[in-house]
């Protein structure tokens, strides 16, 4: 049986692997194996690795992601950030009063404290599993940090009413994030996620997305490239609709949603980018192992044909979720053959 990586590496090349790779988004849910509190994770980059490694250990699946965090670089740059007890921090003020207050800010330094604490994770990661699984971090995107920066109402306005200025403001976004897609090269991730909520179909048109965000994504993601890395871009809600113009930035591989038809999503995606998803995190938080066992079981019949297939969950697995449903997800990837 080939290693982790190679099962992922077979995958992304669209060979069909003997088993389908399974990386399930467990983020600050690895706190639970490795009893660390949440916060910690994300304010310090040893024992962010550590917990993913913990949760590694536990659960046994073939790649680790960092943290997922929304605001580590808004924050650099000026944002005010909450910390919950024990959930994802947010932002509570924005930076740039209007648009144009964004080329005023400092360009992004790689030495920010909780910019470090990712780069760090990552680096950990790449030296204690790098050759043996997929190591991913975690970049927002220039669309979603612009509404970081402005206030996500004002940029939809802005949308509207001054075309061209969001558009350079969008631009400028995906330049100041430059340095970190370098720092996290430097640090040798194998693949870059760009993380581009506020872009989903759920928010702005797809004639909007094709209009401010698939450019700089393009650019986001050639830059990843430049430096040996893979990209995959992550969406939430339904991307279908914009499921050809995420192909057209040449990512990768499109981390899915849960609402996402996967057996469509194949269709667009088929020799293009490789599918990541999408296993209903509120499936997995509430339902039996049974249930369980038997959506994961139709996420590789529907999509795990000819390769371009990776199983995980739509989204980031919630706290709450019971460790019995997050094994069977693994298990029944581990134990279902792609053939049928």
């Amino acid at each position: 049986m080939p290693t982790s990586i190679e099962l992922v590496e077979q995958a992304m090349q669209n060979e069909e692997p003997p088993r389908t790779p399974v990386i399930p988004l467990v983020g600050l849910y690895s706190s639970l194996c490795s009893g660390y509190p949440v916060n910690d994770l994300l304010r310090d980059g040893n024992l962010q690795a550590k917990s993913q490694l913990a949760a590694l250990q536990c659960f046994k699946y073939d790649g680790v992601f960092t943290c997922m965090d929304l605001t580590v670089e808004a924050e650099a740059l000026g944002a005010s950030i909450t910390f919950p007890q024990a959930d994802f921090p947010y932002i509570s003020s924005h930076p740039a009063e209007s648009p144009g207050a964004v080329f005023d800010l400092e360009m992004l330094s790689i030495n920010d404290a909780r910019l470090l604490v990712f780069v760090d994770a990552t680096k950990q990661l790449v030296n204690r599993v790098g050759r043996s699984h997929l190591v991913s971090t975690y970049i927002i995107g220039p669309f979603t940090l612009a509404g970081h920066l402005i206030g996500v109402e004002s940029l939809l306005e802005h949308t509207i009413e001054d075309p061209e200025l969001t558009m350079k403001v969008v631009n400028h976004c995906q330049d100041m994030l430059e340095p970190l897609v370098e720092a996290y090269i430097a640090a040798g991730a194998h693949n870059v996620v760009i993380l581009e909520p506020t872009a989903s179909s759920s928010i702005i048109s797809p004639k909007f997305f094709e209009k401010y965000s698939e450019t700089d994504l393009s650019k986001m993601v050639s830059r990843i490239h430049k430096g040996g890395a893979k990209a995959t871009i992550h969406i939430c809600g339904n991307t279908l609709p914009i499921l050809r113009a995420m192909c057209n930035t040449k990512a990768d591989a499109l981390s899915i949603d849960s609402v996402v038809d996967l057996k469509e999503a194949k269709k667009i995606a088929k020799g293009r980018a490789t599918l990541i998803g999408n296993v209903d995190t509120t499936l997995i938080l509430t339902a039996s192992k049974e249930d369980v066992y038997k959506a994961t079981v139709d996420c590789i019949r529907n999509a795990a044909q000819e390769g371009g297939f990776i199983l995980s969950t739509g989204c980031d697995v919630p706290l709450e979720t019971p460790e019995q449903n997050l094994q069977e997800l693994v298990n029944a990837a581990i134990g279902v053959q792609t053939h049928h």
